[in-house]
């Protein structure tokens, strides 16, 4: 998730992660959400339009894919948005109309079990499933960036903890 022996910032690990994800579903459009108050809140996406990021923003009910996802934590596949009855009427509209027919939803699961966010592609075309290859491909890489986040969280607030000792003993 990093590139050329470089630090990455969270930004950049979540494309490079959208990216992946985009690649091995073979979608052009997707989004990466993290888990906020108990909320999924957007983060990054690709391909959408301003309707459909201002509509998802947050997502806090389960009338959705990745809220499905995220509470069964596991991969959710929605072969055709237009026909499926996971969406309520604003999200179909919301997804449709940014010219997403069918989606997919991998679930960034801590070691412990914890969602810390989600990842999802967006297709132009109705879609029949994912092939036992790219299911585990994608569970792996959802493995991988929510351990990843997990370590980044635990050594920005440490390094913080840290300046701010620093700070506060020389007053």
């Amino acid at each position: 998730l990093r590139g050329e022996g470089q630090p990455a910032g969270q930004g950049a690990v979540l494309m490079a992660a959208l990216h992946r994800t985009l690649h091995i579903t073979g979608a052009e459009m997707g989004n990466v959400q993290l888990v906020e108050n108990g909320m999924l809140r957007l983060e990054k996406h690709t391909g959408l339009n301003k309707r459909f990021t201002d509509y998802f923003t947050f997502v806090e009910d389960s009338t959705t894919a990745c809220a499905r996802a995220a509470e069964e934590k596991r991969q959710v596949t929605v072969q055709d948005v237009a026909a499926c009855d996971t969406f309520d009427e604003g999200s179909r509209q919301a997804i449709l109309q940014t010219g997403s027919r069918a989606c997919h939803s991998v679930p960034l699961v801590s070691p412990k079990g914890a969602v810390v966010g989600m990842i999802s592609s967006h297709h132009e075309g109705t879609l029949g499933g994912l092939a036992d290859a790219q299911l585990n491909a994608l569970n792996e890489l959802g493995g991988q960036v929510a351990r990843w986040l997990i370590w980044h969280r635990g050594t920005v607030a440490g390094a913080l903890d840290h300046l701010h000792a620093l700070a506060t003993s020389r007053r």
